[in-house]
């Protein structure tokens, strides 16, 4: 398979999310092609509103009003 390998500043690679500790140095880009057979198939997801309600018990539903505000208070009681 044929590639390309390149040493490059970080600086130059404005389109690419890169972590804080690589920004500012020399990384290395290797480009290949991508193999339609291996190419990954993501699964579209049409909607993700209520993806996890089938978790939801709508007996603790009256408790999540105030309940983070709740734990702050218990965290940070003995400040």
């Amino acid at each position: 398979m044929e590639c390309v390998r390149q040493i490059v500043d970080s600086n130059l690679l404005d389109k690419i999310q890169l972590p804080r500790n690589m920004r500012g140095r020399e990384v290395e880009i290797i480009i290949m092609p991508v193999d339609e057979t291996t190419k990954r198939k993501k699964k579209p997801i049409d909607n993700l509103i209520g993806i996890l309600h089938h978790y939801a018990n709508p007996e603790l539903m009256h408790l999540e009003k105030g309940a983070w505000a709740k734990a702050m208070e218990t965290k940070h009681a003995d400040c």
